[in-house]
């Protein structure tokens, strides 16, 4: 806390008091709540308790102090009490902050009975208008912070304690622009379930922060300060998922099961001025599905282009929530001037991300008409470790150059990740049709064709004008059980290939 707020706060409050502190001849009036003034006048006193023995050391703070007492509501009197408690304050380190800690611990406690010129012998709203409903809303929101019972301030004000609260809570979050005739006074759970235990909390913690004392906040939640302080506590450490229960996490995983949401969809280079749009509608719809993990295939990234697969991920995040990470592999240039490639994208952060060249040391001397890379990596979901790769095999006539790409690829992963994996997943433009080389040797490694284990017919992939042949696939291998998967982006004017996604648990 601040010098300044401290002696503000101190000297307003200790100022009706002087009198009485130091036993001060003046006439000394009782306000008609006799039990709040002697619980004011006990905090005072402590406050004092702290102050005196400064008192023996320095006459300019104790002659301060009895002029405060003689003319306890007298400006300058004021003002020189405050700069003789400032000079001390400053001075010593310690006193500043015992007198702090215990400032912070009383405002949170509710400190502040309305303390007027007769000390409070008399309501505020008794010299201004009674028929004014915003003073009203106010003198209801003070009560209620000073410690009057909420159903005492419902009857006195002829109304109940939920409109009472409802005021309260509106004027914590709006200031008195919450509290405004015609304003509504709307409580931001209003359209929220109100049995939502978790939203409750959060409220709960917002009006403590927002400055209501934490006695206020447990009647009107019907618990203890102590859970308040408990809940406030865990939430400044962990966040939101510090308040949450055993039976809040039950219902999420009710809610999201532990399922891994792949999708694949070659992004056709670039389309010009319409990428905007068209990597916008692309990062929409696969928002719509959640995925995990995303793989990509004619991914640009240079000649003046930033690299679409990121872009889509930028998009994404946005969109969902989740940060979404890629990792690009360049393999050949696009219409022999934009450099394209292939990459992976990840809600979940990606180690050992790799290159793995599918051009050197095929079998048999075999070589692809443009230089192939897959890209790899490696990702934690659930506590299990899964391994994905995107790929864009060769378009050569010749089936077996796709098969010794396959072979390569396999034998990088096994060198690069080993062969514990919960799982495996390979997707991508695989250029070869569902009883090729590369697809039945893939399916003999223990890979599972994810669409084909779901659909028995259909899945037609290019062009995306009129799908005839299936080219695009989501292999799958390991201790996982393929629950779902179907055809995404079809339209003609996002890519000529149709996309494809799948679900696993």
């Amino acid at each position: 806390m601040d010098i300044k707020t401290l002696l503000y706060g101190i000297t307003s409050y200790l100022m009706p008091f002087m009198p009485y502190l130091l036993q001060s001849p003046v006439e000394k009036a009782v306000p008609a709540d006799e039990h709040a003034f002697m619980w004011a006048k006990h905090i005072a006193k402590h406050i004092m308790d702290k102050l005196k023995p400064n008192l023996k050391q320095r006459q300019s703070l104790k002659d301060a102090m009895q002029d405060a007492a003689d003319n306890p509501f007298d400006d300058d009197a004021r003002a020189a009490f405050r700069l003789q408690l400032r000079k001390i304050i400053e001075s010593d380190d310690t006193l500043a902050k015992e007198l702090s800690d215990m400032w912070v611990t009383m405002s949170g406690q509710g400190v502040g009975i309305d303390l007027g010129k007769e000390l409070g012998s008399a309501k505020w709203l008794n010299i201004l208008n009674s028929n004014d409903d915003v003073l009203k809303r106010l003198e209801m929101v003070r009560l209620l912070r000073t410690g009057m019972p909420p159903e005492k301030i419902a009857s006195e004000f002829h109304t109940d304690v939920q409109y009472l609260y409802r005021v309260h809570s509106a004027f914590s979050h709006y200031g008195v622009y919450g509290i405004l005739s015609g304003s509504n006074i709307k409580h931001w759970l209003d359209n929220m379930n109100m049995e939502d235990h978790v939203l409750r909390r959060l409220e709960m913690i917002r009006l403590l922060r927002a400055g209501t004392p934490a006695e206020t906040i447990a009647k009107e939640y019907n618990c203890i300060k102590e859970y308040i302080y408990r809940l406030n506590d865990r939430f400044t450490k962990h966040a939101t998922i510090g308040i949450l229960t055993e039976e809040d996490i039950q219902r999420y995983r009710a809610l999201n099961p532990k399922i891994v949401r792949i999708t694949s969809f070659n992004l056709h280079g670039t389309h010009g001025q319409s990428d905007v749009q068209r990597f916008k509608q692309i990062a929409t719809e696969l928002s719509a599905n959640d995925p995990e993990i995303c793989v990509y295939q004619e991914v640009i990234n240079g000649a003046g282009i930033n690299e679409t697969s990121a872009q889509i991920a930028a998009l994404m995040t946005k969109t969902t929530g989740y940060y979404y990470r890629t990792h690009y592999s360049y393999c050949h240039l696009f219409m022999d001037k934009y450099p394209e490639g292939v990459a992976v994208s990840s809600r979940y952060a990606m180690k050992n991300p790799q290159t793995i060249d599918l051009n050197k040391d095929l079998i048999k001397g075999l070589h692809p008409l443009m230089e192939r890379f897959a890209a790899a990596a490696e990702v934690e979901i659930y506590g299990k470790r899964f391994i994905f790769a995107s790929v864009h095999l060769d378009h050569s006539e010749n089936p077996r150059v796709r098969y010794a790409q396959a072979e390569k690829l396999l034998k990088s992963l096994d060198f690069l990740y080993g062969s514990a994996a919960c799982c495996t997943i390979i997707a991508g433009d695989f250029n070869d049709v569902e009883d090729s080389d590369v697809i039945t040797y893939l399916k003999e490694q223990g890979y599972t064709d994810a669409y084909r284990s779901c659909h028995r017919t259909g899945g037609n992939t290019f062009p995306s004008t009129a799908p005839h042949t299936r080219i695009d696939y989501i292999m799958v291998k390991g201790i996982v059980k393929i629950h779902h998967a179907e055809l995404i982006l079809k339209a003609p004017s996002l890519s000529d290939h149709t996309g494809v996604y799948a679900v696993i648990e």
